[in-house]
């Protein structure tokens, strides 16, 4: 008999929805006529439930509902793998079962049961519930006494054991069946915790998340790869809550990549057998549990359908956010549609219809709405944010192994996680996060030893922060280790060509040459850094986000690395500055003055450079004219205005002819052809239609530092 298809029916119940009820009934009635022994006394229990939920209001039928996935589960539990029985009918007569061979064991089959939708939302739920124990397991590192960490992590796994097992994923099942067994001995009082603990609970988890990211790219019916390890890990989490704790620790260190001197059945996967049973808890215990587990209503072709497992249907009395699953591709063409909407709302609004001033009611309908159609902009905005919460705790993650690696003791904290940035802006910024943290953990901080000898704490520390600056997001990572010295960096530049001296140069400018391609000030080089490669990745992947890097250190106390960007890459709130006959749209995070200069104003360095005196500095002009090679534009400084715009501590003076208005477009890539071109960053479609190219503001800062230094 198969529990799966009842499994995936009470999933896919409607409490609001009689109908529904019946055709479940139906269903739990033919699988009870085929059952026997326990197993049909269970199921005459979820019978009787079901009954009573046709008296109950909608809402007093979730509490029925989560009963009937506690029951649910416990017959899965006592009813025989119906892949077993398959396999036994399709061997022939009087053959022996005979055990898989080994490179049979080492792949499994997703079965067709299922479709892919289901798969995927499978996937995608599981993914969130390892993501979320993989957290309280770094917490719980931290304070092993706060009993509600461990009591996340059990809730993680049980639900990703329960989800497993209905789809026929055993060698998922079998993961998370080991890991609940293991920590229940911390649980019920049996050991105290230990590294081994965490160590072997984020590699079954790391293990869990690979096998997941390969049904993602392949679907039902199709052959997957296990981990490499896989049998290893299995074995040391079936022996880890039998042995002694000297072996414990041994055994833990394939959590770390280091593999066990004991033999593992010649290292191979072999048939995995039925997992023991896990102990049957008082009933009223485990809803409790269920009560206190947090649940999202996720809705489905028209229908709510709960997060598995079945036991985890949350109590009506408790609030319940709801949410929904959209695919990204339709998300992003909801942006470009209604940015496509914004752009045919301003060209009816500058219609000479509208802006002759002689229609007022109409003039009143078209300003009404405008304003809708912006706030359906700023909406349809908000929907690509994404928090950035597991990106900082992948950074945690990182934090810890590299400094097991390493023979370090760094703890990293984080603030600002709930932060959001643009969806397709979080991947980009993991990329640098990690090249930074490696570069903390390695060369920052200092071994205990020597941050002894130091007088300061053995434990060192690393600070991730996200805080919003202006309509941007600065990220910072700051660690207390051993800074950077300005005469090492200097040498080093020295030696390899790059200046002849610094003397002239500013502390800024020499941490700067850190980011140069091959730049390294390391003595040795290690597993995790020290070739020169890093940071130079980091520069590059910040300036792609349009942002900026800063660096902050002091010798002996450590170093801070800030980097600023836009919160989002796909809108942008600019100004409409006129330069001959051609417009651009110039950032308005990036401008701190516009002004019509005087003669007095202008100072020219080595006949060459022109400066502007700007709030007792000077600052380079730089002639927009020239650098897009516009015939048609002002050449008289007097004449024009000079825009200061500004990135981090570097400012420039962008000569224009006007400045016209302010506006807000939604970015576009301009294509491989002229997507490098210096000082554009974009483009976008104005007002009337037409193309208007987003200026770079970082990118003209250095122009204007070049011609600076030229001069000099």
């Amino acid at each position: 008999m198969n529990l799966n298809h009842l499994a995936i029916a009470l999933i896919e119940l409607d409490p609001a929805n009689p109908s529904g009820l019946e055709e479940f009934k139906k269903t739990l009635t033919q699988s009870k006529k085929k059952a026997k022994g326990h197993l049909k006394d269970i199921l005459n229990e979820a019978c009787s439930v079901v009954d009573a939920l046709f008296e109950q209001t909608p809402e007093q039928r979730q509490d029925g509902i989560a009963r009937l996935g506690i029951l649910l589960e416990r017959a899965m539990d006592n009813n025989p793998v119906d892949a077993s029985e398959e396999k036994t009918k399709k061997l022939p007569e009087n053959q022996p079962d005979m055990p898989p061979s080994p490179e049979e064991s080492l792949k499994f089959t997703l079965s067709t049961d299922f479709d892919s939708d289901l798969l995927n939302e499978f996937i995608i739920e599981n993914m969130e519930w390892a993501n979320m124990a993989e957290s309280a397991i770094l917490d719980w590192e931290q304070n092993p006494d706060n009993q509600e960490f461990l009591n996340t992590i059990f809730r993680g796994f049980h639900t990703i054991k329960g989800t497993s097992a209905f789809l026929n994923l055993d060698c998922v099942k079998n993961i998370a069946h080991q890991v609940e067994s293991m920590l229940a001995k911390v649980r019920d009082g049996e050991d105290v915790f230990t590294i081994s603990y965490a160590n072997l609970s984020l590699k079954s988890l790391d293990v869990i998340k690979s096998i997941l990211g390969e049904m993602k790219s392949s679907g039902p019916g199709r052959q997957i790869e296990l981990p490499v390890g896989y049998g290893e890990l299995l074995e040391c989490l079936r022996s880890f809550s039998s042995e002694t704790k000297e072996t414990l620790t041994q055994k833990s260190n394939i959590a770390t990549g280091k593999i066990s001197k004991e033999p593992v059945a010649e290292q191979k996967i072999q048939e995995m057998p039925e997992a023991q049973e896990a102990e049957e808890s008082d009933e009223s215990e485990e809803l409790q549990d269920i009560q206190e587990s947090q649940e999202k209503i996720v809705i489905k072709d028209n229908q709510p359908m709960s997060d598995r497992p079945l036991s985890s249907i949350k109590s009506a009395d408790r609030i319940v956010e709801s949410t929904v699953r959209v695919k990204v591709d339709r998300l992003d063409k909801l942006l470009d549609t209604v940015g496509e909407l914004v752009i045919a709302q301003t060209m009816v609004g500058q219609d000479e219809l509208i802006t002759s001033g002689k229609n007022h009611e109409l003039n009143k309908k078209i300003s009404q709405a405008g304003k809708i159609v912006r706030e359906l902009h700023d909406l349809s905005m908000v929907l690509r944010m994404m928090p950035l919460k597991n990106t900082f705790q992948k950074m945690t993650r990182l934090t810890r192994d590299l400094a097991q690696k390493s023979g370090k003791h760094v703890t990293c904290i984080t603030e600002g996680e709930d932060i959001e940035i643009d969806r397709n802006m979080v991947d980009m910024v993991a990329d640098p996060l990690v090249h930074l943290i490696r570069n903390a953990v390695d060369h920052g901080i200092e071994t205990p030893e020597e941050r002894h000898r130091m007088g300061k704490p053995e434990n060192g520390h690393i600070r991730l922060t996200a805080a919003h600056a202006e309509s941007s997001i600065m990220l910072t990572v700051w660690d207390d280790g051993r800074g950077m010295s300005r005469q090492t960096i200097v040498s080093k530049a020295i030696e390899r060509g790059l200046i002849d001296s610094a003397d002239r140069m500013t502390d800024e400018d020499v941490w700067q040459m850190i980011f140069l391609p091959g730049f390294s000030t390391a003595k040795n080089v290690t597993e995790i850094s020290g070739r020169g490669v890093g940071m130079d990745v980091v520069r590059k992947a910040v300036e792609a986000l349009r942002g900026r890097i800063e660096v902050q250190t002091v010798e002996g106390q450590g170093c801070t690395f800030i980097m600023k960007m836009p919160l989002t890459m796909a809108i942008t709130d600019g100004m409409i500055v006129k330069v001959g006959s051609q417009k651009y749209i110039l950032p308005t995070a990036n401008i701190h003055k516009a002004v019509r200069p005087v003669k007095s104003d202008i100072h020219t360095v080595n006949q060459r450079a022109e400066m502007l005196s700007f709030r007792d500095e000077m600052v380079a002009v730089v002639r927009l004219h020239r650098l897009f090679d516009i015939p048609d534009a002002q050449t008289e400084l007097t004449a024009g205005l000079l825009v200061v715009i500004g990135e981090g501590q570097q400012r420039c003076a962008l000569f224009v002819d006007d400045l016209l208005s302010q506006t807000q477009v939604v970015t576009k890539l301009l294509g491989n052809g002229i997507n490098n071109v210096p000082g554009i960053a974009g483009g976008a479609i104005m007002g009337d239609g037409t193309v208007g190219l987003i200026l770079d503001a970082s990118s003209i800062v250095n122009i204007a530092r070049q011609q600076v230094n030229v001069s000099n």
